[in-house]
């Protein structure tokens, strides 16, 4: 299946507030790369993210964003899915 990785912490928010499983995740020099599986329904949902032409319910959203922010700065991260996964599988991704 394809993917769909991006670095855009806001727009994964988004993604997840409308919907979207994250597939996976990985942190590579503190950054945080989030996986999605790729499909029409996400490419459009990016495309209106990024035109300023979609609209997520606020609390919905904020969730989203506590719910990532915690995935990411989890203490426990070295125990986390993200170092199970080989993150040169997903570069070269859309």
């Amino acid at each position: 299946m394809q993917t769909y990785a991006n670095k855009d912490f806001y727009l994964s928010a988004f993604l997840v507030a409308d919907g979207f499983e994250l597939a996976d995740y990985f942190r590579e020099n503190g950054i945080t790369t989030f996986i999605f599986n790729e499909s029409d329904e996400l490419s459009e949902a990016v495309r209106k993210y990024h035109s300023l032409s979609s609209s997520i319910e606020p609390q919905r959203y904020g969730n989203a964003i506590k719910s990532l922010k915690t995935l990411i700065h989890c203490e426990q991260i070295s125990n986390s899915k993200s170092n199970n996964y080989n993150a040169n599988k997903y570069k070269g991704t859309k």
